[in-house]
């Protein structure tokens, strides 16, 4: 059978989008922290929180959820915290003029995640695949939720095998989870999201042994990963302010919720209007919504890459990458063409050619950055706090030690002094204003991955026609599957 209608692809992956089932039952599977304390940042921890509280919200009883983090039950401090509102404001000031903010503030706690089954380690793991596992039936699925780091693979022949850290530094790697979701019975279904550092790398599952040489698992699956396979992720840190968390995960839970972090409404992303947020719907907002360095890609992007190709001497029947915006537009699903029109405006693109303008800018984007490298010139932010550490210098020339004595008593017994003479520099509301605007402004890394959200997703539109066009059937009725379970919804 061969499938070459040039319209088909778009209409027959809506159809199977529209008619995705609703599962038996759902159980939960939540792998997160560090792999040591000082790598076990409070976000990781602020990550299960908020997912347990979407969960909740969403209905979903404990019972079904099963949580793994960082050392488990253990007494002892494990968890790296930062409150930087119960610094004093005098060394605050003090760290930003004088020394530095890093670790400003830097604490130990026990973990505060509820309800957890033990720690992750490998055993643990391997136990509950073991014993959990084995009660899902056919029709249940399991979602995996892991907050953690990640590494990249150990072996230069198997780059794709990475690996999520686990607590005393062990690794699970994408060939062993591969065989643990084996192991589940027959007929249930996996969906994953993973935001750990070389998540992307996990994108194979979908692949027996996580390889495509050894062919497509029988087994649904699919899933959402922070980032590609050879990149870090953003979102670890100790810092307590949730308000500064953008990883991915913080949007992808929003979009589901319907209400950010902060318990503050955000607009829903049913970009096909059907009353529900899917996964993929979920997806689509955090490729728009986040400002880091993460390239976020789903199964269905990656099986893409992998099954199908653009036009070439050998298939001129297939849709060439550089096609006509507006043609692009015509084969997108909603989610597609949310993506694709927020990015356009957030990027300045416009008219027919805006793949070919986005690749200038990523040339144009990389440059800047190694130029950034090449003596980058001083910020007007640092020469104005250069001028103010210096002013403050005159009047205590104490000060260009830190633990000289009168130095100490700025931060204590003196410390209204040293606070009202910092506030009223004449400089000092200017120099605020420079920071909290460099703050907010996307540094080179962010502005370049914006860009390259921009291409993979235009990429992505023509590779699915491309696959019908191609017409591999068990490609494509593979490929059926992926989407019908990325257009799922939490829950029942």
């Amino acid at each position: 059978m061969q499938i070459r209608s040039p319209r088909l692809a778009l209409g027959l992956f809506l159809s199977v989008a529209m008619s995705a089932s609703s599962f038996a039952d759902d159980l939960y599977l939540t792998i997160g922290g560090g792999y040591a304390p000082s790598e076990n940042q409070a976000s990781l921890e602020r990550n299960v929180l908020f997912s347990q509280r979407v969960l909740a919200e969403k209905k979903i009883s404990p019972k079904l959820q099963s949580v793994f983090f960082a050392d488990g039950d253990a007494s002892g401090a494990d968890l790296q915290v930062i409150d930087r509102k119960a610094i004093p404001t005098a060394n605050q000031l003090m760290a930003e003029f004088f020394g530095s903010q890093t670790d400003l503030g830097l604490s130990y706690r026990n973990h505060r995640v509820p309800h957890i089954q033990g720690g992750t380690s490998l055993s643990n793991i391997r136990r509950w695949f073991k014993t959990v596992g084995p009660t899902m039936q056919s029709g249940d699925r399991l979602f995996l939720y892991v907050t953690s780091h990640g590494s990249a693979s150990n072996s230069r022949s198997q780059p794709y095998n990475t690996s999520i850290s686990l607590w005393n530094n062990e690794r699970l790697d994408v060939v062993e989870l591969v065989k643990l979701l084996d192991g589940l019975p027959e007929g249930v279904s996996v969906v994953a999201v993973m935001v750990q550092c070389h998540a992307g790398g996990f994108a194979r599952f979908i692949y027996n042994e996580g390889n495509p040489e050894r062919g497509l698992s029988t087994q649904p699956r699919c899933g959402f990963f922070a980032t590609v396979h050879d990149r870090p992720a953003a979102g670890c840190t100790p810092d307590v302010d949730e308000a500064t968390y953008v990883e991915y995960s913080t949007y992808f839970w929003e979009a589901i919720a319907g209400h950010n972090r902060l318990n503050q409404p955000v607009e829903s992303p049913d970009y096909n209007g059907d009353g529900k947020v899917s996964f993929d719907e979920a997806h689509a907002y955090t490729l728009l919504s986040s400002d880091t360095i993460d390239l976020p890609i789903s199964t269905s992007s990656e099986f893409l890459s992998i099954e199908s190709r653009f036009q070439s001497d050998q298939d001129p029947e297939l849709l060439p990458r550089d096609l006509d915006y507006d043609e692009v537009l015509e084969l997108a699903t909603p989610s597609d063409r949310a993506v694709l029109e927020g990015l356009s405006e957030q990027l300045d693109l416009s008219g027919q050619e805006r793949l070919a303008q986005a690749e200038r800018l990523k040339n144009d984007r990389r440059s800047q950055r190694r130029g950034r490298y090449r003596g980058r010139p001083e910020d007007p932010a640092s020469r104005l706090r250069r001028q103010i550490a210096g002013d403050l210098k005159k009047r205590w020339p104490e000060l260009a030690n830190l633990m000289n004595p009168v130095s100490i008593e700025l931060l204590t017994t003196r410390s209204e002094d040293f606070v009202h003479a910092v506030e009223v520099h004449p400089e000092y509301s200017r120099y605020r204003e420079l920071t909290e605007s460099e703050t907010n402004e996307l540094d080179a890394r962010e502005q370049l991955v914006k860009v390259e959200r921009f291409i993979l997703a235009t990429e992505n539109v023509i590779l699915r026609e491309n696959l019908v066009r191609i017409g591999d059937v068990d490609a494509i009725s593979h490929f059926q599957r992926i989407v019908e379970n990325e257009s799922c919804v939490l829950g029942n």
